[in-house]
């Protein structure tokens, strides 16, 4: 695990890589959403989802879903709200 978090991608957040609709996607899967409600929400065919995901994927040198998610936290695109 790096000083920096738990993210073993790239160094640097560069969302810049990523189309408008691909960060919506990302955002998505970070709040935990299944392909069909992502499609359902952002008005996208299920695999138009499938690419999206595996586009993001590629552009973000990440393995999986899972580390999509961790990224997008390190990243900052979600403030969700500390638990009680």
């Amino acid at each position: 695990m790096s000083s920096q978090g738990l993210f073993a991608g790239p160094a640097v957040y560069d969302l810049d890589v990523l189309t408008d609709d691909q960060r919506a996607v990302l955002r998505c899967i970070a709040r935990g959403h299944a392909d069909h409600e992502i499609a359902r929400v952002l008005g996208l065919g299920q695999q138009r989802v499938l690419d999206e995901v595996a586009e993001i994927l590629r552009r973000l040198d990440l393995p999986d879903r899972v580390a999509a998610v961790v990224f997008a936290h390190e990243a900052g695109m979600l403030h969700l709200p500390f638990p009680r």
